[in-house]
């Protein structure tokens, strides 16, 4: 089973309605997103574990409506998750490099997307 990474922003939900509620689009906050997908896509790179390179070299980040999504493995690489979460089977100690990537980017995340939603509040002169 998959499991999911990442930090969930108590009140998020009730900020976007909010917004939503002024004018704000979700579509507005796309660059916040893809620069918090970008940021957390490069350091978990840098965290991964790099005997090939392979591994760092497919982390990804992707922008969603809403959301900011950073993903490693796929097919053709199907060890990424081994690698993260350790295999005790096969002795594979876990590195857990997505998990410390979040750690690192939460704070930049946060900041960045307050500055964009008080961004977008100023365009609409709601100070």
């Amino acid at each position: 089973m998959a499991r999911t990474l990442g930090f969930r922003v108590d009140g998020l939900n009730q900020v976007v309605r909010g917004l939503l509620e002024i004018g704000v689009e979700v579509e507005d906050l796309k660059g916040a997103f893809s620069s918090i997908a970008d940021m957390g896509a490069r350091t978990a790179a840098r965290f991964a574990p790099k005997r090939s390179g392979r591994l760092a070299g497919d982390v990804r980040g992707n922008r969603a409506r809403s959301k900011a999504v950073v993903t490693a493995g796929r097919a053709a690489l199907p060890y990424a998750g081994p690698i993260n979460y350790g295999w005790a089977k096969h002795n594979i100690e876990p590195s857990m490099f997505m998990q410390r990537a979040d750690n690192a980017v939460r704070p930049f995340a946060l900041r960045r997307l307050e500055a964009e939603i008080n961004i977008q509040i100023r365009r609409r002169g709601l100070n």
